[in-house]
């Protein structure tokens, strides 16, 4: 899992991307921001994704890094925006045109009671099946697919045992209506657009960070908000702060890892034991790491303040030069094709 934490994490290498400057990606990202937030006001209007999610795949061919290290970064969390906007489906809205409808359902309270201790009685054989030695059973408990599904099944237990327990009382003839649900034209651009500009930026701002250092990529967003200097916004105290973030990632996941080990050799595990137990292993787990957080961070303000640190006056940049001719045509080539993409 600490191996599958994506953002801010470099992978050196010296792939067509890694040669470009951090502004031009910058560039590219902000691009593609600005126009897909124009594309929404158009319903039905696939294009601006269509060429987006192209120049991500091209992106991804051109950074050497392959589809299955990055998919076992990102599968998690794109599982959990799918079904998080899978909702807004059924977002009922004043005269948009209805395209499914489910229900309205009129099950009677004793059909419910009925479903409800069936479905809790199997919730119930799996979680006791899952926790008997069997070499077998323990064999496929280790798996991720057999937790995930004893984590549902625990859920829907818990969901059919509240659904007795509110109906306790009520006549088993009664009837109880449900829905309708509809699935209408807006809900289902809606769901579409939020889950592809996730993807899309997600996966452009996974690849920026894979191909660029973050020295570079903090050079980069400095010199593009040079102009706010004249504000007298502090631009150098945020790009410091940023690159900071960026570069203490890699280190509380490794002492994270070292803590989890710590733990697993003094027979703490969070993955087992009751629910109590996990609790607690938690709590010891987060304790020593925020603790060691702001010890690093007290250590590094006092390592600023010996060094004479200040964040006024300019800079010598080390990996940020001039643009080049391959970062103009790359900027040209995803200005003109993702404008054209608004037209047509």
């Amino acid at each position: 899992m600490l191996r599958s934490i994506p953002l801010g994490i470099y992978n050196p290498g010296s792939s067509f991307l890694h040669r470009l400057q951090a502004r031009t990606k910058l560039l590219v990202i902000i691009t593609l921001v600005v126009v897909l937030v124009i594309a929404n006001r158009r319903e039905w209007h696939f294009a601006p994704y269509l060429v987006a999610f192209t120049l991500i795949v091209i992106a991804l061919l051109l950074s050497g890094a392959g589809f299955r290290n990055l998919w076992r970064r990102i599968w998690l969390l794109l599982g959990i925006t799918f079904t998080s906007a899978l909702f807004s489906i059924f977002a009922a809205e004043q005269g948009s045109r209805i395209l499914l409808q489910f229900g309205p359902l009129m099950p009677t309270y004793g059909q419910i009671y009925r479903l409800a201790l069936i479905v809790s009685g199997c919730c119930l054989i799996v979680q006791v099946i899952s926790r008997l030695s069997v070499a077998r059973l323990q064999f496929l408990g280790r798996k991720m697919t057999f937790k995930i599904l004893r984590v549902i099944t625990l859920l829907l237990l818990l969901v059919a045992l509240l659904v007795l327990w509110l109906g306790t009382g009520t006549p088993e003839q009664q009837t109880l209506i449900v829905g309708p649900l509809q699935v209408t034209q807006r809900g289902v651009w809606v769901f579409v657009t939020v889950f592809s500009m996730f993807v899309t930026l997600y996966l452009s701002s996974l690849l920026l960070t894979l191909t660029t250092m973050p020295v570079a990529l903090i050079e980069g967003l400095t010199l593009l908000l040079k102009p706010l200097r004249r504000l007298k916004l502090p631009v150098d105290d945020f790009a410091l702060m940023t690159l900071l973030g960026f570069r203490f990632i890699p280190t509380l996941i490794e002492e994270a890892g070292q803590l989890m080990k710590a733990q697993m050799a003094r027979g703490g595990d969070v993955l087992h034991g009751t629910l109590t137990e996990r609790l607690q292993s938690l709590v010891m787990f987060f304790q020593p790491l925020l603790q060691g957080s702001l010890r690093r961070a007290s250590e590094l303000a006092t390592a600023l303040e010996a060094r004479g640190y200040q964040s006024d006056g300019q800079r010598t940049l080390l990996h940020e030069t001039h643009l080049g001719r391959i970062d103009y045509l790359v900027l040209l080539i995803v200005f003109v094709s993702m404008t054209a993409s608004l037209i047509f």
